[in-house]
């Protein structure tokens, strides 16, 4: 609970550019999941009832050596039966196969435009928070000076009484 407030405290700090920077990238990455969502529905809809004939045609099949009850001839269908399945499932991987480097490329592609258009925010961020460093050291520069010199006969002070004490306790 506490890294929310913490996380919803540095947001509000942040600058526009950021929040506009965050607001992109969440954006994108929804824009992107849908995209991924739409581009995939086709083939795993497709996936999905090749698999379900497959299993209902299995069902079908094995029903009539459920109703006989033979145990040898179920077991060998059962084993071919399955090969059959993991076939069809790595027909369908190799169908999937060029979809995905596709998906993968355009993820890449994605990938690679976010971080050119994040680059040169982040640049420019930085550039503000050095020049803002810098502000504040010179505001501070005058007021660090008049401490130093105020505080400069109260240190010597001390070092005299600091000095005789130690002096005084040798001896």
């Amino acid at each position: 609970m506490a890294a929310f407030y913490f996380a919803s405290a540095v947001q509000d700090q942040l600058p526009p550019a950021a929040k506009d920077m965050i607001h992109k990238v969440t954006s994108d990455t929804g824009c992107l999941e849908r995209e991924l969502a739409a581009a995939l529905k086709p083939y795993t809809d497709n996936m999905e009832v090749q698999l379900q004939q497959r299993v209902e045609q299995l069902k079908q099949e094995l029903a009539s050596y459920a109703e006989s009850l033979d145990t040898e001839a179920l077991r060998a269908t059962l084993e071919q039966k399955s090969v059959e399945l993991k076939q069809s499932v790595r027909d369908l991987q190799a169908q999937l196969g060029p979809y995905t480097d596709d998906l993968k490329l355009k993820v890449d592609q994605h990938l690679q435009d976010f971080q050119e258009r994040v680059a040169p925010v982040a640049e420019r961020v930085q550039d503000q928070l050095i020049q803002k460093a810098i502000q504040v050291r010179d505001m501070a520069a005058p007021y660090v000076e008049d401490l130093r010199i105020h505080l400069n006969p109260y240190s010597q002070d001390l070092q005299a009484h600091l000095t005789s004490l130690y002096e005084a306790n040798a001896k």
